[in-house]
Order: structure tokens, then sequence, then C-alpha cells
């Protein structure tokens, strides 16, 4: 049995699937199917783990989404800091954003794109709308005043 930690997971040993070869260096370890073998981590951990994602898991589903951190964030509308304190483990995901992650997972696996479509589609018209509640102000009769913009 092998402990696969490549993945960045801890838990995780594979029965087979793999071939281990002397070399000059030392040990080599070949996995066949390395998309397959991540392709099926990633499921079981959106559709078998009742908690919250640990710090691992979402580095994991995160990289293998091939997202920064700062575009998960934009997806999930919150800062790119909040996504690098739950990768460390300083803060724990909170419910929302874990189950989109993992339907973000799930979509990439068996879905269509929609569901990333609309969370662009959602962080864009925030931004927007951000954008447009910009407050203009202009100095006029002794004091300062929103303008009428």
């Amino acid at each position: 049995m092998l402990e696969y930690t490549s993945c960045g997971l801890q838990n995780i040993r594979l029965r087979n699937g793999y071939e281990e070869r002397d070399t000059p260096y030392g040990k080599a370890v070949s996995i066949h199917d390395l998309e397959g073998l991540h392709r099926a981590i990633g499921v079981h951990i959106v559709h078998h783990n009742p908690n919250l994602l640990s710090a691992e898991e979402i580095r994991f589903l995160r990289k293998e989404l091939d997202l920064p951190q700062a575009q998960l964030a934009t997806l999930l509308d919150v800062a790119e800091s909040s996504v690098r304190n739950w990768e460390s483990g300083r803060n724990r995901i909170p419910g929302p954003a874990d189950r989109v992650l993992r339907a973000l997972y799930v979509e990439q696996v068996q879905g269509d794109g929609q569901v990333r479509q609309l969370l662009e589609s959602i962080s864009r018209i925030n931004r927007h709308a951000y954008a447009a509640r910009t407050l203009e102000l202009e100095e006029a009769d002794g004091g300062w005043h929103a303008s009428a913009a």
C-alpha cells in the first residue's frame, strides 16, 4: 500500500495503480492515470465528507479547478485573504462558500459550465453595482456636498 501525499492530502492510500522502481537516486513511484486518481479523490471529498472542507481539501479542490486564490475569491465574492486563511487553516470556510466550492468542482467533472458562468456573471454585476454607488463630492457654498452626478 502506498501513502500518497503528493496531492497535498494526508489521508490517501493507494492499494494498486502504481509501480515502484529502484533508481540510482532511490525509489521512484509511477502512478497510473494520475488525472483519474485526482478526479476520484475530488469526487469523494465533495460527495462523502459531511464536514466543512479542511484547509488541505480546499487547496486540493482549488488546484484541481486550476484557479488561483484571487480568482476563486472573486467567484465566491470574498477577499483573497479569506481564501488564503482557509487554506492555511487560520479560518474555517463558511458553509455557503464550502457548498459553492463543492458545486464548482462537481460541475467541472460532470457539468456544462453553467455554475461557473453564473458566478462570474454575478461577480461582474456586483463589481458594476459597487462602481455605480460611487459617491462624488464637490465643494460649494462654503462646504462639501454630494454632487448631483
